[in-house]
């Protein structure tokens, strides 16, 4: 398996994993539009030319903030968001990371207590489809 740089050519498998994922996918344009930021990065996780999973994030320095992090279903529990997140953690210059996560994604939230997150608040009402209040975390590096 290789960690690859998150390119505009990899939308198509990135919109693939997007809607196999989320009840409330992101959209082409909604992808577009975060790619043509220089603020963010991301990566994927590719094996044999497949993609299985990719994370997309801000890189602010001094802050990190993850915007959205997916794994094929046929490649999960295989550590794939762990390598994931760890390797945007190893962006330089980054002393602070945070995101939101529906509340509901127990394995995502326990992913990123792992890693040492901790829970900041809520954010009422933040997803759609189901509506689903979002955890805040934070990450002091």
């Amino acid at each position: 398996m290789k960690i690859l740089d998150l390119l505009s050519e990899h939308l198509p498998e990135i919109l693939e994993i997007e809607r196999e994922t989320f009840s409330d996918a992101w959209t082409d344009g909604m992808f577009k539009e975060l790619l043509a930021n220089p603020f963010t990065r991301g990566y994927i996780a590719e094996n044999n030319g497949e993609m299985l999973g990719f994370i997309i994030f801000y890189n602010l320095m001094p802050e990190l903030q993850i915007l959205n992090i997916a794994v094929r279903e046929s490649a999960r529990n295989q550590s794939l968001g762990s390598i994931l997140l760890k390797s945007a953690l190893e962006c330089e210059n980054i002393n602070w990371v945070t995101l939101e996560v529906r509340e509901s994604n127990l394995p995502a939230i326990n992913l990123y207590k792992k890693f040492g997150f901790k829970i900041d608040g809520v954010r009422k009402n933040y997803y759609n489809k189901p509506r689903e209040d979002a955890i805040l975390m934070s990450l002091d590096m």
